[in-house]
C-alpha cells in the first residue's frame, strides 16, 4: 500500500473531546442526538475529502463521570449512527465501533454487511473489547472479563464475522427468472463454527458485502491487543505520543505484521490527536487557554507529582514553574511533560496548574496547537518520520473545531501535496488502497481446479 498522502478521519465528540469544551458559549450540549448537528459534521468532513468519519461507542454511561467524561455519559449507538451518516453522505468512509465482549457476531456481521451494501462499500468496523467494568451489569454478568478472556472472545468473534461475510460467494444470487432459480445453492455456505464462546451455523442472510470483507480497525496497548491487530486489523488506531516514542511504537506495530504474512504498509497506523487550531498561531493558543480555564475538576497536584517523580506537596497550584525548585533537573520523560505544556500554551511562563491541566488531558501524550502552518508542520513531520500514517482528529470543542480544521489546515496540507484534492475511489478500501479480498470458497474452488 503506497503512502500517497496522510490519512485523516474525524471522530465525532458531540460535546467536544475536552471535558470543558461544552461550556463555551457557542458549544452544544445536545449535539449527541441532534440530527441536524450530526449531519453538518458529516457533510463538512466529506467536503474536506477526509478518509473517514469515526463513531466511537460505549455500552455504559455513568452520570458521575460528567466532570471528566461528559462526552461518554451521552453516547449514541454506533451502528445506528453509521447508518444515518452513510445515508446523508456519498464518498466518505464510515467507521462504526462494536464492543465484541457484549455483542454477538451474527448480528454484527449481518448489520455491517447491510450497511456496506446501503453505503456502496463505505463501512468499516472498529473492534473494541471494552474497559468499563460497570458494563457487565448491563448484560446480566457478574463481572467484566479480564484481558485474555476478552481477546479470546474477540478472536472467535472476528473469525466468525469473516466467515459469515464470505458465506455467500460473489454472484450466488443468480435470479434466473426463466428457470425459476433464485440463487446458486452451491455458492452459499454454512460455517458451522463451534468455539469456546460462540456457536454459529450460518450462512448469513444477506449477500457478501461490496467490499468483500468489511475493513477492521482496532486499538489498545496490551500485548494481546497488539497481536490481535497484527493478525486482523486493516487500520491500527494509536495515541499520539512524543515523536521518539511514537516512532518506536510505529516500528513495533509494523514489525509484528510479517509473522502473519503481511507487508509493513498493508496496515495503516492512525493516531488520535486533540487539536486546537485558529487562523493564526496566536488564535490557536488562545483557544487552548480558553478551554483549559473552563476546567471543572479541582486541581490535584499529587498525580502530576507522581508522573514527574518529584514532591509538590508544599507548592501552590498557581506557582510559576520557573520558581519551583523540584522542576529544575527532571529526567527526560518528566521534562517532556513540562515541555508539552509549554508547547500547548505557547508560553514558557506557565504555572503548575497549567501543567496539571495539560497533563490531565494528555497523560504525557501529544496534542497540537497553533495555526495552519504549525498543525501542518506537525502532521508532515510525523508522516515523513514514520511515526504515523495519519490521524484521527479529536475536536476539543464543537462546533468550531471541525470548521477550523477544514478551513485552515486541509488547504495547507493540500498545498504541500500531503492530502488529496478529490476522492480517488468510492469505497473505504479504495481510500486506504486496500486490496479487494477473494472469497475463501471461490479461492478454494479455483485452487482445486488448477490442481486438477
Amino acid at each position: 500500500m503506497p503512502r500517497q498522502h496522510i490519512r485523516l478521519g474525524f471522530s465525532i465528540w458531540a460535546t467536544g473531546f475536552h471535558p470543558a469544551g461544552w461550556r463555551l458559549p457557542e458549544a452544544r450540549a445536545d449535539g449527541t442526538f441532534d440530527p441536524a448537528f450530526l449531519k453538518r459534521t458529516a457533510l463538512l468532513s466529506e467536503a474536506a475529502k477526509l478518509d473517514f468519519y469515526f463513531i466511537g461507542d460505549r455500552v455504559v454511561g455513568l452520570p458521575e463521570q460528567q466532570t471528566e467524561h461528559p462526552n461518554l455519559v451521552l453516547r449514541p449507538e454506533a451502528l445506528t449512527l453509521a447508518g444515518y451518516v452513510a445515508a446523508i453522505t456519498e464518498r466518505i468512509g464510515v467507521v462504526a465501533t462494536v464492543n465484541t465482549t457484549y455483542a454477538h457476531p451474527f448480528n454484527v456481521a449481518r448489520a455491517t454487511a447491510t450497511l456496506d451494501h446501503l453505503s456502496g462499500g463505505r463501512i468499516a468496523l472498529n473492534v473494541v473489547t471494552g474497559r468499563d467494568p460497570e458494563a457487565a451489569a448491563n448484560f446480566g454478568r457478574d463481572a467484566h472479563w479480564g484481558t485474555d478472556q476478552r481477546f479470546d472472545s474477540a478472536t472467535e468473534f472476528t473469525e466468525i464475522i469473516h466467515q459469515l461475510w464470505d458465506s455467500w460467494e460473489d454472484g450466488a444470487l443468480v435470479a434466473e427468472k426463466d428457470r425459476g432459480r433464485f440463487l446458486d445453492q452451491d455458492r452459499v455456505h454454512r460455517i458451522d463454527f463451534r468455539g469456546e464462546q460462540f456457536q454459529v451455523a450460518g450462512p448469513l442472510n444477506i449477500t457478501r458485502p461490496p467490499q468483500g470483507q468489511v475493513p477492521i480497525l482496532t486499538a489498545g496497548e496490551s500485548e494481546r491487543s497488539k497481536e490481535y491487530g497484527a493478525r486482523y486489523a486493516d487500520i491500527r488506531f494509536g495515541h499520539a505520543l512524543q515523536l521518539g516514542k511514537a516512532k518506536a511504537y510505529y516500528a513495533d506495530i509494523k514489525g509484528r505484521l510479517a509473522k502473519h504474512g503481511r507487508a509493513p504498509d498493508s496496515q495503516s497506523l492512525v493516531c488520535g490527536i486533540a487539536y486546537y487550531v485558529g487562523g493564526t498561531k496566536a488564535e490557536g493558543h488562545a483557544l487552548y487557554r480558553r478551554v483549559q480555564e473552563l476546567t471543572v475538576a479541582p486541581p490535584n497536584l499529587s498525580p502530576l507529582a507522581a508522573a514527574l517523580g518529584v514532591d509538590l506537596s508544599a507548592e501552590r497550584p498557581d506557582a510559576w514553574i520557573a520558581e519551583v525548585p523540584a522542576l529544575a533537573a527532571l529526567p527526560p520523560d518528566a521534562a517532556a511533560i513540562i515541555e508539552q505544556a509549554k508547547l500547548s500554551y505557547g508560553d514558557d511562563r506557565i504555572t503548575l496548574l497549567d501543567v496539571f491541566r495539560t497533563w490531565r488531558r494528555s497523560r504525557g501524550g501529544a496534542e497540537v496547537v497553533g495555526g495552519p502552518k504549525e498543525v501542518a508542520d506537525y502532521f508532515e513531520t510525523w508522516f515523513h518520520e514514520r511515526a504515523a500514517d495519519g490521524f484521527i482528529l479529536f475536536p476539543p470543542t464543537m462546533p468550531g473545531a471541525l470548521e477550523a480544521f477544514t478551513t485552515h489546515v486541509v488547504p495547507e496540507l493540500q498545498r504541500r501535496g500531503l492530502f488529496r484534492l478529490e476522492y480517488e475511489g468510492a469505497t473505504f478500501r479504495s481510500h486506504f488502497n486496500l486490496a479487494w479480498p477473494e472469497n475463501r470458497h471461490a479461492a478454494a474452488r479455483r485452487l482445486r481446479q488448477e490442481v486438477a
